[in-house]
């Protein structure tokens, strides 16, 4: 059966999911997790709901997913001991680091792969695989039948797929807009979301007509702001294709959204016909503008440019969330409107209308519906389709215009009722042996050992001691132990059912004893080791300054089917490729849709440098994860470049495990300095004058942003964009949209 797995901002929206019928929720704690803002989880509060799912037979994931530096392991560290003590059923990851780190130090976390891996291809899962993933998470830009075709070629691994939510203009873990403009990185949990700013368009000199059109109805617009998923129809084809888990985006939401979207998938998993009402309860408590993505909405099927005639993807009109249309207005007179109704409206609803702004056209108008009126003025509590109503507009705000929408953005009623969180806590057992002194008790586990002194004494009446305390130390309040199996030795010269031991007394002692052991944890989970094990180094070779590696758009890899174009034409390898000291330089695109295209074009490449006597002095740039297996089977000479995520020592030692014939790589761009004395190998750092793509997208920005018909496309194009301050350059190849600095 396919899970279900909904989004835990905080244990409300977790609890929430789970009452609502998610088989799973993820959850992030408060570090390391891709939604910073998020409330996330305490240890309590995980604590807490792990004891609900186990109760209910419900699943916890927690998200591990961001990027980390050497500085910061041992936090990492200390997460996953507390990760590990609780119990989870699966940490989802980006920094390929951590992998070793939990497969040998924390063996009991299953290892599932972040979609900010950008895993999009066959072998980018095989290689996850190979690695020890149990599960990945798909890269967002994948259609229907391309996810087929991975679920058909990796039969053995878990699938999740993203079906509800937000969606990214760039690829998850390829996006470098935040911390580039605003100093806070996407890959650290702190994206600023540039992809909803608004900018303003213009042609670019430099090029043809024909390669930078822009309509004479579109000068502006929120032009990398995309529409949110909402797959419901796939769904039940995700089931029945053996997907083993859907997930719905929004951590940063609030429990109403779990709530109903818990609501509306689980009817439609389950094979329910009644999910009308659920659906527009859901779009009302947040939702843009609503498409099926890539995954059923994009019009192709594969990367093979065939003309979509699907809406577009892009939500460049406004950005945020809308509602759903409630009504039009018919008529704006002292501070009242007249509205036709187009759905079921109440007392206390949240609506919404557009007017226009002064720094961007649109801007809104949001308010209570305090006070509701009929067509002759009386008051009513709620109207239907179909009737007239009058409502009050906000004082002091600009008025609508007769002819336009009033959006419903909040139902009076949506807001579950709060769960209590007075819940138990999930306990760890702890096999405990007593001894019995005449002086009084000692207690062992292998937590800890702690005598108490209590008076022992004769019983005037026949005990029964080792009952008594199994019941006593099995209540172990709100420590996070309880007893497991239990031994008594009794050490005195009484029997041990003439033993008298005070129940004041030995409650202290468990209480007593409880506080230690809770203690104890909590120095193991900030424990940290000393000895860092210093590797051999291994030699690597002088990688030349990224900005090298760059070409004039730039873009900072190369086309292999560009390039194979020009090798056909004529054109010698060595020509085509980064020249630096007595060395060649291919780096290779992160984005390969067409992963049989790719490879074979690389085929021919190396054939061809090969023939031209080049090729030992050719190094190829990893990119994804995906490229791995085919240097390792050809031993080629790479090595791992800039969105390879080499951030800490941990990574790059996982690197080296590879099998690949490595000559070295470059440090995370996002890191500009750091001890490498515990690398297997010092890595390159990139230059501050480096500036890689802010964007790397598949929407299109031609027709996707610029609502421009595929007929007659060239499938590229180059366009400038400006925001509040900077110009960037917009380029379009393949139908991939990359945005750079102008």
């Amino acid at each position: 059966m396919t899970e279900l797995a909904l989004p835990a901002g905080s244990l409300q929206s977790a609890l929430a999911a789970f009452t609502e019928g998610a088989d799973a929720v993820y959850l992030g704690m408060k570090s390391f997790s891709a939604r910073k803002m998020a409330a996330n989880f305490s240890f309590e509060d995980l604590a807490k709901l792990r004891q609900v799912s186990l109760s209910q037979d419900k699943k916890i994931y927690v998200t591990v997913n961001t990027l980390v530096d050497d500085s910061q392991l041992g936090e990492v560290v200390s997460t996953l001991k507390q990760l590990a003590f609780i119990g989870c059923d699966g940490i989802i990851v980006q920094d390929l680091g951590l992998v070793e780190i939990i497969r040998t130090q924390f063996p009991s976390l299953a290892l599932h792969a972040s979609t900010q891996l950008a895993v999009h291809t066959i072998e980018g899962v095989r290689e996850l695989v190979r690695l020890g993933f149990e599960r990945v998470v798909l890269a967002r830009e994948l259609t229907f039948e391309e996810i087929k075709n991975i679920r058909q070629a990796c039969p053995d691994v878990q699938l999740k797929v993203f079906i509800h939510g937000a969606l990214c203009y760039s690829f998850s873990g390829l996006c470098m807009a935040s911390e580039q403009l605003c100093g806070r990185s996407a890959n650290c949990g702190a994206c600023a979301q540039i992809c909803r700013n608004y900018f303003s368009v213009s042609p670019d000199p430099e090029v043809s007509s024909a390669l930078s059109p822009i309509p004479k109805t579109i000068r502006d617009g929120w032009f990398f702001s995309m529409s949110d998923l909402k797959a419901g129809p796939v769904a039940a084809q995700l089931q029945e294709l053996g997907i083993e888990s859907l997930k719905v985006e929004g951590r940063m939401k609030s429990p109403a959204y779990t709530s109903l979207a818990g609501r509306y998938y689980r009817a439609i998993l389950d094979g329910r016909g009644d999910t009308e009402e659920m659906d527009e309860a859901l779009s009302i408590v947040f939702s843009r503008r609503q498409t099926a993505g890539w995954l059923a909405g994009y019009g192709r099927t594969r990367q093979d440019f065939s003309i979509r005639r699907a809406p577009t993807l892009g939500s460049t009109s406004f950005p945020s969330h809308r509602g759903l249309k409630a009504g039009t207005i018919v008529l704006v007179k002292e501070g009242r409107a007249l509205i036709r109704l187009e759905r079921t409206l109440s007392l206390r609803d949240g609506l919404m209308y557009f007017i226009k702004g002064t720094r961007e056209p649109v801007e809104t108008v949001k308010f209570g519906l305090s006070e509701l009126l009929d067509q002759r003025g009386r008051s009513i509590t709620e109207a239907h389709k179909g009737e007239t109503v009058q409502i009050n507009l906000p004082a002091g705000s600009p008025l609508p215009q007769a002819g336009e929408h009033v959006m419903v953005i909040s139902r009076h009623d949506q807001n579950p009722a709060l769960f209590s969180e007075a819940l138990p806590l999930v306990k760890k057992p702890v096999d405990m042996r007593i001894v019995i002194g005449q002086e009084g008790l000692t207690l062992w586990s292998s937590h800890g050992t702690q005598f108490f002194p209590l008076p022992v004494s004769q019983a005037k009446k026949r005990q029964e001691t080792e009952a008594n305390l199994a019941r006593i130390f099995s209540q172990s309040d709100t420590s996070y132990f309880t007893l497991g199996t239990l031994s008594v030795d009794n050490q005195t010269s009484y029997r041990m059912d003439e033993l008298f031991l005070p129940l004041s007394a030995l409650k202290a002692a468990r209480r007593a004893w409880y506080e230690s052991l809770d203690r104890n944890l909590a120095r193991f989970f900030t424990s940290t080791s000393e000895s860092k094990i210093v590797p051999d180094k291994q030699e690597t070779e002088t990688l030349p300054p990224r900005s090298l590696l760059q070409t004039l758009d730039p873009l900072p890899f190369l086309d292999l089917k560009l390039l194979r174009r020009k090798r056909e034409q004529g054109k010698a390898i060595a020509s085509l490729l980064f020249p630096f000291e007595d060395r060649l330089f291919l780096p290779l695109s992160p984005v390969m849709f067409d992963e049989q295209q790719f490879f074979d074009d690389l085929d021919y490449l190396v054939a061809a440098m090969s023939e031209e006597g080049v090729l030992d002095q050719v190094r190829f740039g990893l990119n994804n994860i995906g490229q791995a297996s085919y240097f390792r089977k050809r031993q080629l000479a790479c090595f791992f470049d800039i969105y390879f995520y080499l951030g800490n020592s941990e990574a790059a030692k996982l690197a080296l495990s590879m099998g690949l014939d490595s000559k070295g790589g470059y440090l995370w761009m996002e890191r500009s300095e750091g001890d490498f004395s515990t690398w297997p190998f010092t890595p390159a750092i990139v230059e501050t004058s480096f500036k890689p793509p802010l964007f790397i997208s598949r929407s299109c920005f031609r027709h996707d942003s610029l609502m421009l018909s595929c007929e007659g496309c060239p499938h590229r194009g180059s366009w400038y964009v400006k925001g509040d301050k900077d110009r960037y350059k917009v380029l379009v190849e393949d139908c991939i949209t990359y945005l750079v600095r102008a």
